[in-house]
């Protein structure tokens, strides 16, 4: 994986080191807390994967669902964002995801339409994931789905059924009752925290993915090499922040990147979007996280090259060349025909990037190399830990989430609930 920034503000040596010196105490936490696996601090979501016990757990889950040709995801933001994230990334089309987040009836019913076509319930899995059991998106689309594949596979179907949240809530009770696989997550995890839990790496187990590179990388996120980078970059952000740049804009310079980007938006402004700090004080300063494709460049590209103030770029791509085709010496790309379809993309990306560089745009840039699960690990896992870095310099809470539980209420009033 390479790193590199573009700057157009001075970073001076002295500013960094006062905002590492500011970092010093709270990175000493940090550490002590993975290096101990301490399970009773929120940063624990960096330390639980080297616990032995999940490790068997994921073999376990690989065994009962071995074979499976489609799964159902049910899970809305934390519980399904990461795992998304990286089957975008890593699909090989052999097992088929679908997803269940809001609640729509027309997405539904497509669903149901198209598992109709299963013939046999041992090529199905579901996975139902609300870390409080009490997620009301969640229940109302698993109930809807599992009512309707009790119909058709009988209680079968929940055998190749999970429930993953908290223990000891109604939510896994009910699964216990209803003889589905139950696992707890953490409950001093958040859910925007939660993709190196079971959360996210049971669902990427039963869809076939190589979790052991995949925690690799997430474990390597806090050794000192990269953890050095981490609290400057997280440095880097707070500065950029304090000279009025309010917009953070994640640029997925492959489609297939896009979800990484839906991931990091939610862990970027449910962590850093709060009212109020620490010593309750109003929040002055904030980002707001977008997410561009290559496709913007034909839309809002034309806002970001013209100087729009206070904008930072993230943008991320792959060095890959695993998949490749010529472009044709006749009819209409014969103008390129002596290039192969990923030179053009990186010329596109370079054409980009020394446009930003002539506009004085300041961006950074990650570029994913060949050994990609345990890249995506490692990005992963240094993007929560920068973020926690950058809490901690707004002396905001990362973990917290007051204000979005106002919708929950007023959603629960409404249904007299």
């Amino acid at each position: 994986m390479y790193l590199s920034n573009f700057d157009t503000e001075t970073l001076s040596g002295r500013t960094l080191k006062a905002g590492l010196r500011k970092l010093k105490a709270y990175r000493a936490k940090v550490k002590k807390i993975v290096d101990e696996n301490d399970c009773s601090q929120p940063e624990y979501a960096l330390a639980h994967i080297k616990n032995q016990s999940l490790h068997d757990q994921l073999e376990a889950i690989k065994k009962q669902f071995k074979g499976i040709k489609q799964m159902v995801l049910v899970g809305i933001g934390g519980s399904n964002l990461g795992t998304e994230a990286i089957h975008q990334v890593l699909d090989t089309g052999q097992v088929k995801l679908h997803t269940l987040d809001t609640v729509s009836a027309h997405e539904l019913d497509k669903l149901l339409k198209e598992l109709k076509l299963v013939k046999s319930v041992k090529k199905l899995a579901v996975c139902v994931i609300s870390k409080s059991g009490g997620t009301t998106e969640t229940l109302v689309n698993a109930g809807v789905l599992l009512e309707a594949l009790e119909k058709k596979f009988n209680k079968n179907i929940y055998k190749q059924t999970i429930f993953i949240g908290n223990a000891g809530t109604d939510f896994m009770k009910t699964g216990k009752r209803l003889g589905v696989t139950t696992i707890a997550m953490p409950e001093v995890i958040g859910g925007r925290y939660s993709v190196a839990t079971e959360v996210g790496l049971v669902p990427l187990a039963i869809l076939g993915y190589d979790t052991d590179a995949l925690i690799e990388g997430l474990l390597d996120a806090t050794n000192e090499e990269f953890e050095t980078v981490v609290a400057e970059n997280a440095v880097r952000l707070h500065f950029y922040l304090n000279k009025n740049f309010k917009h953070y804009n994640f640029f997925a310079f492959e489609p297939r990147l896009y979800l990484l980007g839906a991931w990091y938006r939610q862990l970027f402004a449910e962590s850093l979007g709060k009212s109020h700090n620490r010593a309750k004080k109003p929040v002055k300063k904030g980002w707001l996280p977008t997410i561009s494709t290559p496709t913007e460049l034909h839309s809002v590209g034309q806002l970001y090259l013209s100087g729009f103030a206070g904008v930072f770029t993230d943008f991320v791509t792959f060095d890959d060349d695993s998949v490749d085709y010529d472009i044709p010496k006749k009819g209409l790309s014969k103008l390129y025909s002596k290039y192969q379809v990923q030179e053009v993309a990186t010329a596109l990306y370079g054409g980009v990037m020394g446009a930003y560089q002539e506009k004085k745009l300041p961006y950074r840039s990650v570029i994913f190399d060949e050994n990609l699960t345990y890249s995506l690990g490692l990005f992963i896992g240094m993007r929560m830990l920068e973020t926690m870095y950058v809490a901690e310099l707004m002396n905001i809470n990362a973990f917290d989430q007051p204000n979005v539980e106002l919708y929950k209420t007023k959603t629960k009033k409404i249904l007299n609930l």
